[in-house]
């Protein structure tokens, strides 16, 4: 299956890797999907939603119309497809009710892209950087990119993904990236300024994973730094969550 190109009428859920919904949603997918029991769609808790179409900005953060992923800031995750089925309420004023119907659970790494389970690898690796290995990115990217020398790579890099449609994508991973950093930081008691170097360190590393399979070597210099401070992306580790079905 191609994550790129499901049927018009199926959408994603992004949800707890256990299959329960984030904050306010206390539904629990996984069990939905074992019982086969549909899910009624709320404005509120215990007030049904009534749309006379179908209410995808309700039910699911993205449907598979869409020319992007879903995307949450938290991590880790799981995912699904579902569908939205109408009941027999049509005749109500106001609009019908909508149930959902999840299908099945799907590799979480699709929400992150063609190289979703590197992306998903680099994501993990950041969150367990130490301070030492967070200054080691700062010097490596000192290294890779002085002041005195130009590289357009990210400049290339951004305009490959806005006319390849990976620029959403692009800065979806770039806020795990940085979400990931900060987090590490804050675990020791640290803190990362805003476009610091260990920042763009991580952030060229999010832009290679977006378009390394449009531009393996644009993406291969995009890499220097974390290559220099952490070794090869594609070695570390892919975490269990990202292949979770």
């Amino acid at each position: 299956m191609d994550p790129n190109r499901l049927p018009a009428d199926w959408g994603w859920k992004v949800t707890r890797p256990s299959g329960h919904g984030f904050d306010d949603d206390p539904v629990d997918y996984a069990a939905s999907l074992r019982d086969r029991r549909g899910i009624l769609v709320e404005e509120t808790p215990g007030v049904p939603l009534r749309r006379r179409k179908q209410p995808w900005h309700r039910a699911a953060p993205h449907a598979s119309g869409a020319n992007y992923l879903p995307f949450t800031a938290e991590m880790p995750f799981g995912l699904w497809i579902l569908t939205l089925v109408p009941n027999d309420d049509d005749q109500e004023r106001s609009g019908r009710t909508w149930i959902q119907r999840i299908w099945f659970r799907v590799p979480a790494w699709w929400a992150l892209g063609p190289q979703g389970r590197t992306a998903a690898a680099l994501l993990t690796r950041l969150e367990k950087l130490t301070w030492d290995e967070v200054l080691t990115l700062r010097r490596s990217y000192n290294k890779v990119w002085p002041t005195d020398r130009e590289d357009p790579a990210w400049y290339e890099a951004q305009d490959l993904a806005r006319t390849a449609d990976r620029a959403t994508l692009k800065n979806a991973l770039i806020k795990h990236a940085e979400a990931a950093l900060d987090r590490a930081a804050r675990i020791q008691g640290k803190h990362v300024r805003d476009f610091s170097d260990e920042q763009k360190a991580v952030c060229f590393a999010a832009t290679a994973l977006a378009i390394e399979d449009l531009s393996p070597g644009l993406a291969h210099r995009l890499l220097g730094a974390l290559r220099l401070a952490l070794g090869d992306v594609h070695t570390y580790l892919v975490p269990s969550w990202a292949d979770s079905v």
